[in-house]
């Protein structure tokens, strides 16, 4: 009999839980293919390829000076609040920032489960948020989508009295697929007042659709069980240092700042957003239109090329293979170009492809249209 150590006093609801693949790097990429750093291009985490705010470098540059200094919840937590919300066009008692919105997902899942209690997560879809309701012991339910997208009926036909918690996300990835509007009020209105939807719109600046279903419009009309929940890491290009936030009912909010850590964001991230959101939204605009018109042209040469391609709300594209997505996956690499393979999804014969400059695009389709002639 083995000798109980201290992992026998670990939470069974943190063991066993599947690790949240991130994809291959650049230095990983250098390493199996003998390439140098400036011969790879990463086109496989949805990060921004025209790099970050310009802005919000240089007040995250001068903020490092203070960095002896704790942030102060009164003044730079404050201030940044205000910011966010003013960019959403929200009051400021209804933001809640934090060091990511993945962090702040999971004050959300410690604000309303635990053991006994249930979630709903759409299938093939982001598994972060089933991760988090798992660790605080919450049963998850999948629901399998129909077409690549969220099945707002089968989703609100899954509800129970111990549903505490729907993740939307809008757009969805990996598919890059939305709800409308339609669709997002009727989930809202199907659903108790008492369960909470949440909405991931990591990705809104990005959508076009005059249709999309944005939470944050349910949230405004009134109905107090929708959170949003939105970043700086993809259209202000600020992914390294970590600030997201919810848009939720003033109780809500107030709930996350009692139990967030006394200092969540870091002083020069703190200071970048601000920066990002008060000054350089013309520099925003312009790179997320360069993306939207990039993510069309990227759609369409794709098709040419007989590849299947999900149509996106975001700043990647789905792309169906036909089967060998693995071996396509990894003669990209040989060219330098890292994409992700959608079978940590369930996509087993697609790869996401995340939107570059037209320069990087152009070298991925080029590699693509060689490696699909061969």
């Amino acid at each position: 009999m083995d000798t109980p150590d201290i992992t026998h006093s670990l939470r069974p609801a943190t063991q066993g839980l599947d690790y949240y693949w991130p994809g291959t790097s650049i230095k990983e990429a250098c390493e199996r293919y003998g390439l140098t750093p400036d011969q790879v291009v990463k086109m496989a985490s949805n990060e921004n390829p025209y790099g970050p705010s310009p802005m919000a470098v240089a007040a995250a540059g001068e903020a490092l000076h203070r960095s002896a200094i704790y942030p102060s919840s009164r003044y730079d937590y404050a201030e940044l609040t205000a910011a966010l919300a003013a960019y959403a066009g929200v009051s400021p008692d209804l933001v809640a920032p934090g060091p990511g919105s993945e962090t702040v997902a999971r004050y959300l899942t410690h604000l309303f489960l635990e053991s006994g209690t249930e979630v709903i997560v759409s299938a093939q879809s982001y598994d972060g948020h089933a991760i988090a309701s798992r660790i605080m012991g919450a049963a998850v339910l999948s629901v399998a989508p129909r077409d690549y997208r969220c099945d707002v009926e089968a989703i609100v036909a899954a509800v129970t009295e111990r549903t505490r918690i729907i993740w939307i996300c809008n757009p969805d990835n990996p598919s890059g697929t939305m709800l409308t509007a339609d669709e997002t009020r009727r989930l809202v209105r199907s659903v108790p007042a008492t369960t909470a939807v949440i909405f991931d719109e990591a990705y809104r600046e990005f959508v076009d659709d005059p249709d999309y279903g944005d939470g944050l419009d349910l949230l405004l009309e009134g109905h107090r069980n929708v959170i949003v929940l939105r970043t700086l890491s993809k259209a202000f290009g600020l992914a390294a240092l970590r600030i997201g936030y919810a848009i939720a009912d003033p109780a809500i909010c107030k709930s996350i700042d009692n139990i967030r850590e006394p200092f969540n964001i870091a002083g020069p991230s703190c200071a970048a957003a601000m920066a990002a959101v008060n000054d350089d939204l013309a520099w925003s605009r312009e790179v997320c239109a360069n993306l939207r018109d990039e993510r069309r042209r990227l759609e369409k040469s794709l098709a040419e090329l007989g590849l299947g391609v999900v149509p996106s709300q975001a700043n990647f594209v789905l792309v169906e293979t036909g089967s060998d997505a693995v071996g396509l996956y990894e003669r990209l690499m040989r060219h330098g170009i890292i994409v992700r393979l959608g079978s940590i999804w369930g996509y087993d014969t697609h790869v996401r492809i995340t939107v570059g400059t037209p320069e990087q695009n152009d070298r991925l389709l080029e590699a693509m249209a060689l490696e699909l002639s061969a």
